[in-house]
């Protein structure tokens, strides 16, 4: 049997969940001001000879965080905090206005109060400043999902020649009984091998920036759209001021 929350109870709780979701958010965040975190290479070479000499190591740094990660930490940051809100909202406004937020066929919020509306639309000015901040893929490369590795994209593969300066002599006139051989030295660029590379990115394609971007907008609506509809409840009329001012001035 669930145990019954008193309201005071929520409201500590509640101040609780708003720090650590701020904190876990600011960590989920951080990478945004660290394009480089998102980024990642990888250079293989593939030499002409067969020479040990010849052979070069792999080059690269890897990706260290993805955007569809930071999605999922905001998720898990955000979620007991939609929740222990509404909790207090509902609890203060038992008996006030109410409304459904309902996008299509999906009753996201039943029942919720006008504070709680409000504060959703304001969660949902930060989560548009939080997805308009997100990175998209380069647009000088053709990007496909890896297999196997959450929200890591890899481009197609660019092959590069390797060449190295190797002297040359070139004999400008041939030696005499009186004068040595004339010759000039020169560098001529030889191919030597081949460098494949490809880049890694933790960022997402410009579809799925503005999906979630189009998602808040709808779901902002219908946000309206509940706030309209409690709006339009019939306002109680208690009338209480009489008897309060009466009580505080009357002999």
């Amino acid at each position: 049997m669930p145990t019954t929350k008193r309201l005071g109870q929520v409201v500590a709780i509640q101040q609780t969940v708003t720090s650590t979701s701020m904190k876990k958010l600011t960590k989920a965040y951080h990478a945004l001001d660290v394009p480089a975190m998102l980024e990642g290479t990888r250079g293989d070479y593939d030499p002409i000879g067969d020479a040990e000499s010849d052979k070069l190591p792999p080059e690269g740094n890897r990706v260290q965080v993805t955007v569809e990660e930071m999605i999922d930490a905001t998720r898990d940051a955000l979620v007991d905090l939609f929740d222990i809100t509404a909790s207090r909202d509902f609890t203060n406004s038992n008996g006030g206005a109410k409304a459904d937020v309902v996008v299509g066929e999906i009753k996201l919020v039943e029942g919720a109060s006008m504070p709680y509306l409000l504060w959703l639309d304001r969660q949902l000015d930060h989560m548009t400043a939080f997805v308009e901040r997100i990175p998209t893929h380069a647009p000088d490369a053709e990007w496909s999902i890896m297999d196997g590795f959450r929200g890591v994209y890899v481009s197609d593969p660019v092959k590069r020649a390797r060449s190295v300066k190797i002297p040359r002599v070139i004999e400008l006139s041939p030696s005499t009984n009186h004068h040595a051989a004339q010759v000039q030295m020169f560098h001529e660029d030889v191919n030597v091998g081949t460098w494949t590379r490809v880049r890694y990115s933790g960022a997402v394609p410009v579809a799925r920036k503005e999906t979630l971007l189009r998602r808040i907008t709808t779901l902002r609506n219908a946000v309206h759209v509940a706030r309209g509809e409690c709006n339009m409840a019939e306002a109680v009329d208690p009338k209480p001021g009489a008897g309060i001012l009466n009580y505080l001035f009357d002999e």
